[in-house]
């Protein structure tokens, strides 16, 4: 039975990882994300699902996570100069409606097999996006030569990434970033705003999840820790390779990850290992 915020007996997870390797695994997660724009949900909710956890603690325990890490690393970004406000609110316009719709439809209406499936086939489908965009960089500079923008794209943008987030815990950076590049940020820019507008948009996540399955502390608590620990570190790297970030290794790397791990916990949700 859940109950608000504090909830969940362990014994209705198959396992459970300790304090420290939840706050470390969370800690060099944070750092790929707010260093390099994504990842984070994107590994860590497929990761616990494979170990056992049910997605109604996992989801809930990173938006917690992120609320936390991206109004703190958002504060680090705004303190090198890495954050535009103005697009931070237009993504916000349709980001916290959406987080809203998709808290209430994963956390009262699907099923957590069903979740269990979602949160899979978007760690694939993103890991092959973030690898693919990789391979296509001449054509997203091509688009990113113009800095001229609708208002409503970035809220649209932002309405998509926030029902993704709300879902599955992940998915906000690598499409955020990438969106952000092509409405014409700098790269150092759109990863400080994508953490800004992140941090945010989990705060309505939060809020609505708390009162619809509640959140494990347990599980939240360790992986808060270690983002917040994270973020003043990653900003710094990031602010550092501000004028020469060309991660396309480190992408496809990270994409690469984001399919596996999806597969694998695929494999385990259809009883296939």
């Amino acid at each position: 039975m859940y109950y608000n915020v504090i909830a969940l007996n362990y014994k209705e997870c198959e396992t459970t990882l300790d304090f420290i390797p939840l706050l470390v695994i969370a800690f060099i997660l944070e750092f790929i994300d707010n260093g390099f724009g994504g990842g984070f949900g994107t590994i860590f909710s497929p990761l616990l699902i494979i170990l056992g956890y049910d997605p109604r603690v996992v989801v809930p325990a990173i938006l917690m996570s992120e609320m936390v890490s991206g109004l703190w690393g958002g504060a680090w970004h705004a303190k090198y100069h890495n954050i535009n406000f103005k697009i931070v609110g237009l993504t916000l316009i349709g980001s916290i409606g959406a987080m809203v719709l998709a808290t209430y439809v994963t956390g009262a209406l699907l099923p957590t097999t069903l979740v269990k499936q979602v949160i899979g086939f978007l760690a694939v489908i993103m890991g092959i996006f973030v690898v693919a965009k990789t391979y296509i960089k001449k054509e997203l500079t091509k688009l990113m030569g113009s800095k001229k923008y609708k208002w409503w794209q970035p809220s649209i943008m932002g309405a998509l990434i926030g029902y993704q987030k709300g879902t599955s815990g992940g998915n906000y950076g690598p499409f955020s970033v990438t969106g952000y590049m092509v409405l014409g940020l700098p790269a150092a820019v759109a990863i400080g705003t994508t953490t800004l507008a992140e941090g945010i948009a989990c705060a309505a996540g939060v809020a609505l999840y708390s009162q619809i399955t509640g959140i494990v502390l347990a599980v939240a608590i360790p992986i808060t820790i270690g983002s917040f620990i994270a973020d003043p570190v990653s900003a710094w790297v990031n602010n550092l390779m501000k004028n020469k970030l060309k991660p396309l290794s480190h992408s496809r790397i990270i994409g690469s990850v984001m399919i596996l791990v999806g597969i694998v916990s695929l494999l385990k949700i259809f009883g296939f290992i």
